[in-house]
């Protein structure tokens, strides 16, 4: 049986949080996957750790 929020686990570390959370109900893993890289991209393009153009060019690596 899933729980409703495997990354509320407060004995795991973040890398298994995230890979609970996104892995959790496979039927949603993908969706799950990119919401979760979406607002992460959006965060640092926020931050200025990165630019526009330069998440643009990962997807354009992703895509091709």
């Amino acid at each position: 049986m899933p729980t409703q929020n495997p990354h509320r686990d407060l004995s795991l570390c973040t890398s298994s949080k995230v890979y609970n959370a996104l892995t959790e109900l496979k039927h949603l893993e993908g969706h799950r996957s990119a919401k979760f890289l979406s607002l992460l991209a959006e965060n640092l393009v926020r931050k200025g750790l990165l630019n526009e153009q330069e998440v643009v060019h990962m997807l354009d690596l992703v895509v091709d």
